[in-house]
C-alpha cells in the first residue's frame, strides 16, 4: 500500500490546437491503494492486480485557445484492473483503466473532466526468442457528458458538448507479428487491422452543429475502417531513478492520413520523498481535425511509501 502526500506544485503548459481534450492520470497522487489478488497455480498461471488512486492537481494555462481562465484545480481518480492467464508460450491479458475527475476553474466555473475508459485485450503466442504472434483489441470511450467551457467576448460563459455516453466509442482490432524487448517493452505490428467508431447519442450532430463526428456521418451510428496499425509499449527503468513509460498507437487506413495517439512519461525520483515527472500527450485524427493536439504536464510532488 502506498500513501503519497499532497501534490505541491503542477504546471500545465498547453499548446492545444483542437477541441478534443486528452485526460491525465497524475503521477503524484494523494492516495494509492494496490491489492495483489491471489494467484492460481497449475499449468496455466492466473494473476490479477487491482489499483485505485486519487489525486489533487493544480494547472496553469498558457495560450489556451478555448479556456481563457488563468488556472484551475482538478480532483482525479483512477481505477486499474488487470488479469492475465499464461503458460510457457501462451498469454492472455485484459486491462481495464478508468480515469475520472472534477475540474474547478479559479473564476468559479466547474465541470466534470472528460472521463477516460480503456479496455485492452491481447492474445499472444511466443514463436521464437523475442518474436511472437498476437491479436489485440483496444477499446476507448466515455461514460458521462462533457463540455468545452469558454468565455465569450462579452464575458458570459459558453458551454458546448464535446462527448457523451459511448459517444464516441472507438475500438481498434489488429493481428500480426510482434516483438518483446527484454526489460523494455513490446511492439505489435497489425498487418490486418480495423478501426470501428460508434456513436450512441445520434443527437450529438445537432448539439455540436456538425455533419461529421469522429468520422461518423450524420444519420449514421458507426464508421468502420480497414488498414495497418502499430502499437509500441515501453516501460523501462533508466538507471536507478528515472522511469520511462511510452504508449504509441498508429493506425493507417486506405486513402487517409495516419491516426496517432502518443502518451509519454518521464518520472524522476529526486530522493526518498521527492518526485518530479514530465508527461506529454499527442493526438492526431484527420476525421476530428487536421491540426495536431499537444499537451504537456510538468509536476513536482512529495511522495513516500509505507
Amino acid at each position: 500500500m502506498q500513501f503519497p502526500g499532497w501534490l505541491l506544485t503542477a504546471c500545465f503548459l498547453s499548446a492545444r490546437l483542437v477541441a478534443q481534450d486528452l485526460n491525465w492520470d497524475s503521477s503524484c497522487n494523494s492516495l494509492v491503494f494496490r491489492a495483489a489478488l491471489p494467484k492460481i497455480p497449475g499449468r496455466f498461471s492466473f494473476k490479477n492486480d487491482l489499483e485505485y488512486s486519487i489525486a489533487i492537481s493544480g494547472f496553469y494555462f498558457m495560450n489556451g485557445p478555448r479556456d481563457k481562465t488563468a488556472g484551475q484545480f482538478a480532483f482525479l481518480q483512477s481505477f486499474k484492473y488487470q488479469f492475465r492467464i499464461s503458460s510457457s508460450r501462451f498469454q492472455f491479458t485484459n486491462d481495464f483503466v478508468h480515469n475520472l475527475g472534477l475540474m474547478y476553474y479559479i473564476d468559479s466555473i466547474s465541470k466534470f473532466q472528460t472521463d477516460d475508459n480503456t479496455l485492452t485485450t491481447r492474445i499472444t503466442y511466443d514463436a521464437v526468442k523475442c518474436v511472437k504472434l498476437s491479436a489485440s483489441s483496444i477499446l476507448t470511450t466515455r461514460i458521462f457528458n462533457a463540455w468545452d467551457v469558454s468565455q465569450s467576448a462579452g464575458g458570459s460563459v459558453v458551454k458546448s458538448i464535446s462527448s457523451s455516453f459511448l459517444t464516441p466509442l472507438i475500438c481498434t482490432f489488429s493481428g500480426g507479428p510482434g516483438f518483446n524487448f527484454r526489460e523494455t517493452g513490446m511492439l505489435d505490428i497489425g498487418v490486418s487491422s480495423a478501426k470501428l467508431t460508434y456513436i450512441q447519442d445520434r443527437g450529438i450532430f445537432d448539439k455540436t452543429g456538425r455533419d461529421s463526428f469522429y468520422g461518423v456521418k450524420k444519420g449514421q451510428s458507426s464508421f468502420l475502417e480497414y488498414g495497418l496499425s502499430l502499437h509500441l509499449l515501453v516501460n523501462r527503468l533508466i538507471g536507478k531513478k528515472l522511469q520511462w513509460d511510452c504508449d504509441l498507437l498508429l493506425f493507417k487506413a486506405d486513402k487517409s492520413a495516419v491516426d496517432m495517439t502518443l502518451k509519454n512519461l518521464f518520472a524522476y525520483r529526486i530522493n526518498r520523498f521527492l518526485k518530479t515527472s514530465l508527461q506529454t500527450r499527442l493526438f492526431y485524427d484527420e476525421d476530428v481535425s487536421r491540426k495536431l493536439q499537444i499537451e504537456n504536464l510538468l509536476s513536482f510532488g512529495f511522495d513516500f511509501h509505507l
